[in-house]
């Protein structure tokens, strides 16, 4: 299987780009392993169903797969105890 890409939604790109180095560096080797395996994650439920979640130690990855134009869509990148929630407010602000 040809490697996935990775795009970012602009509020992904913008929460990416605060974390420190070493955040960032694991979540790009988080990513890596998405390119290669995009089913990696688990499915979201409910309001978020549709949405793929990848476990990164105290952060996720909140993403859609397109098998079509093999593409990793990064929806959100945040803190574990909240994420779905501020995840949920988004949508609901972009709707």
């Amino acid at each position: 299987m040809k490697k996935a890409a990775i795009k970012f939604t602009p509020e992904a790109a913008r929460l990416f780009s605060v974390f420190p180095p070493e955040n960032k560096k694991m979540i790009k080797a988080g990513l890596k392993i998405l390119t290669q395996a995009p089913d990696s994650g688990g499915d979201l439920q409910e309001e978020l169903s549709g949405f793929k979640s990848f476990k990164l130690k105290r952060y996720w990855v909140i993403y859609r797969y397109s098998a079509e134009e093999n593409v990793v869509k990064v929806y959100y990148v945040g803190h574990r105890k909240d994420i779905y929630e501020q995840f949920q407010t988004l949508l609901k602000k972009l709707s």
